[in-house]
């Protein structure tokens, strides 16, 4: 971790070339970029309040956002470095996973009939014997595989590097553990740039040594991002919260003076599980009491609340992330998120980890929430296709408090979009665009990803890395550390 290691010479020249990477990677990508007009685009916008979708074009700048979008032909006078003709295809933004851990990518298959506790246990006889080299690989590997499925930006739970004891239920106190020597935080930070996809930055806060210690850790990593800024693709630095697996409110007191000081925000794993579920409901107060309810409050997954839990979120104007295909593998339970949205709840999207998804791919999202949904309520009505679609793009956007940027389709905002073309594989005539893309289309149908305004998948390729390499260091790199774990596992 960067603030238990920053003591040393070698770690401050660490962070110094870690800080001119990100200066010269944001200059080197916007040199690049150039400008764009897509046209005769079937143009889904996610804007606000819009439900409508129009074939038009829209005018990508230099700069990689959006300068001009608007139905019909473009202006004869627009002039472009490059034209992409859209003819037959839908334009949309691309998707915005407010959960994830990126990090996760090569785990997956673990704990495949185990609820939480069973699944933590699974990946972590692996993942304790990596290295900060194998996460910078795993989380390459993870944010090649968002973007390839039309996922351009992400909120990343971040891996600290610590080793620890797994617990069994949210009433046992996890051990504080160790960390592990190696720039962890900055190796995942490189990778996802390395891959072109942007990202909010969330970073858990050990509780290993004094209140002092653990705020001047992430002090430490807020001074690595504030040296970094502007960047296009790093948007926010925010914490993880992890009250839910703490039984004392130290947790919730160490995030609020983090949150208060630095003005970041908090997405907590909270009333995840079905296990101990009064136990994870009493911590809800701990937090209340440390005074973290609020816009810069996020509870992920959220689903065995309860009524006066409920009534304060709605009181303080706090949050939550839905992600309903991990829910649904690791046999969580049903967040009913219809009941949030009513009761004015903000609520975003997420496809967790690739290791309890397997597979990150934001259509199958998008069903397994909409249907779980409609199928709870017993009435088609409860959730449209437009709000579905929403939630996971502008609506995730907007609760990270990112909507400025990305989320949408309009201008100002940089030009994030995906092309997918209903027709090959054919899915039958349309009758409603919207309809059947949110309904009908699949990654195969996934065409290209653009972050940016520049194209950074064709088909099934990426485009921005060498992925022959990624996969040959993958193997490499898992191979020793399921060696490593057996090694543990024998007798003797």
């Amino acid at each position: 971790m960067l603030m238990r290691i920053s003591r040393s010479n070698d770690h401050k020249k660490t962070a110094v070339l870690f800080v001119l990477y990100m200066v010269l990677a944001g200059v080197c990508n916007e040199t690049l970029a150039g400008s764009l007009l897509v046209k005769n685009a079937e143009l889904i916008t996610v804007s606000k309040g819009d439900n409508a979708v129009f074939r038009g074009f829209m005018f990508i700048n230099s700069e990689g956002r959006i300068e001009q979008i608007g139905p019909g032909e473009p202006p004869a006078e627009l002039q472009a470095d490059e034209v992409l003709d859209a003819l037959g295809k839908v334009v949309a933004p691309g998707f915005i996973s407010a959960h994830s851990h990126i990090y996760m990518s090569p785990l997956r298959g673990l704990g495949h009939d185990e609820n939480l506790y069973g699944w933590f246990r699974a990946w972590n006889r692996y993942l304790q014997h990596t290295t900060s080299e194998d996460i910078y690989w795993f989380t390459l590997h993870g944010a090649i595989d968002f973007l390839r499925n039309g996922i351009t930006t992400a909120y990343d739970f971040t891996y600290s590097g610590v080793v620890r004891e797994m617990v069994d239920d949210p009433k046992q106190k996890r051990a504080a553990g160790r960390f592990k020597n190696g720039p962890f935080e900055e190796n995942q930070i490189k990778a996802k740039t390395d891959a072109g996809l942007r990202f909010v930055n969330s970073v858990s806060m050990p509780e290993i040594g004094s209140d002092e210690d653990v705020i001047g850790r992430f002090a430490a990593l807020w001074e690595t991002y504030e040296k970094s800024a502007p960047d296009p693709q790093f948007l926010k630095l925010a914490i993880s919260g992890a009250q839910q697996f703490n039984p004392d409110p130290r947790t919730a007191r160490l995030e609020a003076a983090v949150m208060k000081k630095f003005g970041v925000i908090n997405q907590s794993h909270f009333l995840e599980s079905p296990n101990e579920v009064l136990a994870q409901q009493e911590k809800f107060q701990w937090y209340d009491d440390a005074g973290v309810l609020g816009p810069q409050m996020i509870f992920g997954h959220f689903i065995h609340t309860n009524d006066d839990i409920l009534s304060r979120v709605v009181e303080t104007g706090s949050k939550m992330s839905w992600q309903p295909t991990s829910n649904g593998r690791l046999g969580d339970g049903i967040a009913d998120v219809v009941t949030y949205r009513k009761m004015g709840i903000p609520v975003a999207v997420g496809l967790d980890d690739q290791s309890c998804t397997d597979v990150s791919d934001p259509f199958q999202n998008m069903r397994i929430g909409l249907y779980t949904m409609r199928g709870i309520h017993k009435n088609a009505k409860a959730l449209s296709v437009h709000d579905m679609l929403y939630l996971h793009t502008l609506g995730s956007a907007e609760v990270l408090g990112i909507d400025e940027q990305v989320g949408s389709l309009e201008v100002g905002k940089y030009a994030d979009f995906v092309v997918v073309d209903l027709r090959q594989p054919d899915t039958g005539p349309v009758y409603d665009v919207l309809a059947s893309y949110v309904l009908a289309s699949s990654l195969r149908n996934l065409k290209a990803v653009y972050v940016g305004g520049s194209k950074v998948v064709q088909s099934t390729k990426i485009l921005t890395f060498d992925e022959t390499r990624v996969r040959e260091e993958i193997d490499r790199r898992t191979n020793k550390m399921r060696e490593l774990a057996q090694s543990l596992d024998a007798p003797g």
